[in-house]
């Protein structure tokens, strides 16, 4: 019988301390479920919250006026994209200035807006125990829109590159063909001397030209262009040969005159007939890099106010900044 009897007293006392602990336990799951950043406890990050609100929303009017940068380039490339099938020069160039001025200013409000919420009180390993869900979301939120921008000096860079020197070059192409054409027929009223002149310039159009294909050979094929090219540059010497050959023999045809116009007549034969292919291919280049351009810009526009929307309605959406925890 005192057997059982302790046997039966220490199943109490087990019992007992089992209770005890299972309270304990329970007590301390309640507790970290009610830790500071959490909704439970909102009252724990009132202060943190508060302190970043004011950079929170100055970094959103600074978002603001980053979209309007972005809408503003986007004008700028379909104006530019209007100016080159007008081949308008002109105000091509003047667009293109204004997109690299604007290009600068959106990647200096982009690179200000990051470095202000990289000095939000608060911000650090302690985010969690500082500032609500709510309020971190909407710190990266910011952080996201303000990265969508990345990348549009580049796309702009390509479009400057790309249309203004494929503008260019197509103007100089068919000036030079202009200008070879009155040395030649400088040439058929024998003058010769006159007609070394003029070659002299188209020597230096084919020269201009040949630099202007070097910018487009980073991001575009130029073989056709480059054989274009060739040919017009050995056609010019050929005519200039023949040329200084007949200012040397004074007129006279002569072997040297033979074999000069020879050669002229040969590479006459391997000119193109017209400009008309290379000023479409030209044309198409600047188009495409316009093209790409202006997608890339609506692109970094679209989800920039995508992220600016979500941000603007997340103070809304959750009661506001430093809000009293629901009863």
């Amino acid at each position: 019988m005192i057997g059982l009897l302790r046997r039966a007293v220490l199943a109490v006392v087990w019992l007992l301390i089992v209770a005890v602990i299972s309270v304990g336990a329970a007590g301390l799951v309640a507790t970290m479920a009610h830790q500071p950043g959490t909704p439970a406890r909102a009252e724990l990050t009132l202060d943190g919250d508060n302190a970043a609100a004011p950079g929170l929303l100055a970094a959103q009017d600074q978002l603001t006026q980053l979209a309007a940068d972005v809408r503003q380039l986007g004008e700028l490339g379909r104006g530019a994209l209007a100016s080159l099938v007008a081949t308008d020069v002109t105000t091509l160039d003047s667009t293109v200035t204004d997109g690299q001025t604007l290009v600068r200013l959106i990647e200096d409000r982009s690179a200000g807006i990051r470095e202000q919420l990289e000095l939000l009180p608060g911000t650090g390993p302690n985010e969690e125990l500082t500032w609500s869900p709510d309020t971190r979301a909407r710190r990266d939120l910011a952080r996201e829109a303000a990265a969508t921008t990345d990348g549009l000096d580049l796309l702009w860079s390509r479009l400057a590159s790309g249309a203004v020197v494929a503008t260019r070059l197509t103007k100089l192409l068919v000036d030079h063909d202009t200008t070879t054409g009155n040395a030649a027929a400088l040439g058929r009223k024998a003058k010769y001397a006159a007609g070394l002149k003029v070659l002299a310039t188209s020597d230096q159009m084919i020269a201009d030209a040949r630099a202007m294909r070097d910018a487009l050979a980073n991001t575009t094929d130029v073989s056709t262009l480059t054989q274009w090219l060739d040919r017009n540059a050995e056609y010019d010497t050929a005519l200039r040969r023949l040329f200084q050959s007949l200012v040397d023999s004074k007129g006279k045809v002569n072997t040297k005159v033979r074999d000069a116009f020879v050669a002229e007549r040969r590479a006459h034969d391997l000119l193109p007939a017209n400009t008309s292919g290379i000023v479409i291919i030209l044309a198409e280049i600047g188009r495409g890099g316009l093209n790409l351009a202006v997608i890339g810009i609506e692109e970094a526009r679209g989800k920039l106010e995508a992220d600016l929307d979500q941000l603007t309605a997340a103070p809304e959406a959750s009661g506001g900044v430093g809000a009293s925890p629901a009863p």
